[in-house]
């Protein structure tokens, strides 16, 4: 609605997300409200809120859509889904937006079982997490599979293995109490060891384990022996922190912030059981003079994500909006987490350890600032670019002699791979004519430019060589660049590229490394189309068989 026609009176008492818009429709700003009349209301009173920010958006506002929710609970995780998927100017966006896995134990079930989840939402489950790293949160499942036998299949396939055990019985990945009912008291007796370590029992478990090893190797079993010593090394040096703070730590969120010029670091260490069993690195550039109220947002954003359970969270006394990320965390139901404000002792060194590890990420994510700028600005030399190619989409097409045709469009932002922004397209070009089917798949792609989510690219790239750039360029609108890739030939060394309106291919000379970001650009997009072309090809096959 436009905001010069607005009355306010019009809006729902209700819970939701509200959307200043912009000149053509551009997207300014997406906030939540438990009741969206009286917040939309607070920005044009006397008292308006006076965050620079704000002043801004207010002067670019031109209209204002909102969605109503049932609950301020849903309307807090519309609003972080909402932001990443609108991307509004005047919101912050963290770089680092990575989905953290936490390890779950079904404590309800007759036979719990532990499984990987993203969300911490069930209030009758047990959780050991957040990790970042998916081979770490692997490695101790399997751990911890292989200690204590519990199961990790779902009901369906319990019951379907009720008359015959299934392969993890057989390598000790599970007791196998679905086709052995007598197994029920160990079973039980082995998850209560395993739920001892999940609510904070961590140095006790290390005991367990040793005398697992040492039981194996009596055994003469060295390879189950040496499974268990790797863990438990792994386990004591990786993650181990204090003993005597095991009780401070049992299951604790420590935050460490740090700002440089207008650049946004900070670092979530995760200590469950006395162990930081991985940390959260959430990076973003500030548009806004109030740092502290962007450091606030890039919080409820993480913990909106719902994939971190902890009892404890503490922050740094200095932390400005520390009362209203309290009180955004009870809205989500955060189970009944406390909040702490630090200044000093033990728990404050704690909190200079996330700081440090702050400090290293933020020199880490400069350093690659930079590299990407240098890797972006000599693309746009070497290519001769109008500018800077920030979003590259590369096209393949996939086909088995002209059947079950595919094209894959894959997107690289900021030399990163985009995944959310992939896309699949089944080609309704018949026969063998890969140059026809590229068309399609392009043409179908720039009918889509103006819509969300299919945002107009700076460069798409072509996967085939100047046959295929020559069929394709004049689709292709002048505000957007276009190049090709090729394969070397035997006698040649390295990929080829080409660009309109140009003989021969771009010679990259020293720049390899803003070449392999175009090479493996076509090797996903190669990738994609292949899995796509693989996934139909069965489908049909399969459809074959049936009739």
């Amino acid at each position: 609605m436009d905001i010069k026609k607005l009355r306010i009176d019009s809006l729902p008492n209700e819970p939701g997300v509200y959307i200043f818009k912009g000149k053509n429709g551009e997207n300014l700003y997406v906030g939540k409200a438990k009741n969206l009349r009286n917040r939309v209301k607070s920005y044009f009173s006397k008292n308006k809120d006076k965050r620079m920010n704000i002043n801004f958006l207010m002067l670019e506002a031109l209209t204002i859509d909102y969605i109503t929710t049932q609950t301020e609970d849903e309307a807090l995780m519309l609003e972080n889904k909402t932001i990443k998927l609108r991307q509004p100017k005047y919101n912050i966006l963290l770089k680092d937006d990575k989905t953290y896995s936490s390890l779950r134990l079904e404590i309800n079930e007759k036979y719990p079982r532990i499984s990987i989840v993203r969300k911490c939402s069930d209030k009758n489950s047990l959780y050991l997490g957040p990790f970042k790293s998916s081979e770490n949160l692997k490695k101790t499942k399997r751990f911890f599979q292989k200690i204590f036998g519990v199961r990790d299949c779902t009901n369906n396939k319990f019951i379907k293995h009720q008359k015959r055990a299934c392969l993890y019985k057989d390598i000790g990945m599970c007791l196998g109490p679905c086709d052995d009912k007598q197994l029920e008291v160990i079973y039980n007796k082995n998850f209560n060891l395993l739920k001892d370590i999940f609510t904070g029992r961590v140095g006790y478990f290390k005991k367990i384990v040793e005398e697992k090893m040492i039981e194996f190797a009596k055994k003469e079993m060295f390879e189950q022996a040496s499974f268990l010593r790797d863990e438990l090394e792994r386990l004591s040096t990786n993650n181990y922190y204090e003993y005597r703070n095991s009780e401070l730590l049992k299951n604790t969120d420590v935050i460490g912030i740090i700002t440089k010029n207008n650049q946004i670091q900070i670092s979530i260490l995760f200590f469950r059981g006395g162990y930081i069993i991985d940390k959260a690195d959430l990076f973003a550039v500030s548009k806004m003079q109030n740092i502290q109220y962007e450091q606030y947002q890039m919080l409820k954003q993480f913990y909106s994500l719902k994939s971190s359970v902890p009892k404890k969270i503490i922050i740094d006394n200095q932390f400005e909006y520390f009362d209203d990320l309290k009180i955004d965390l009870k809205n989500l139901v955060l189970f009944d987490t406390k909040f702490e404000k630090i200044s000093k002792g033990r728990k404050f060194d704690l909190i200079k350890l996330a700081k440090k590890n702050a400090e290293i990420s933020l020199e880490n994510n400069i350093q690659n600032e930079k590299r990407i700028a240098y890797i972006l600005q000599k693309l746009k030399e070497n290519l001769s670019l109008s500018s800077l190619p920030k979003r590259i989409e590369c096209f393949d097409i996939s086909n088995t002699q002209g059947t079950n045709p595919v094209a894959s469009m894959v997107v690289f932002s900021n030399c990163e791979p985009d995944k959310n922004k992939y896309r699949k397209f089944k080609i309704n070009c018949k026969g063998p004519n890969d140059y026809e089917m590229m068309k399609e798949a392009i043409q179908r792609r720039l009918r889509r430019i103006d819509e969300e989510g299919w945002e107009k690219p700076d460069l798409i790239l072509i996967d085939g060589g100047k046959g295929h750039l020559n069929k394709v360029s004049p689709l292709i609108p002048k505000n957007i660049n276009v190049a090709s890739i090729a394969k070397p030939l035997k006698k040649e060394s390295i990929d080829k590229i080409y660009i309109p309106n140009k003989k021969d291919s771009i010679k990259f000379d020293k720049d390899i490394e803003s070449l392999n970001i175009l090479i493996n650009l076509r090797n996903e997009a190669h990738r994609f189309a292949i899995t796509f072309h693989k996934s139909r090809r069965s489908k049909e096959m399969l459809g074959q068989l049936k009739t």
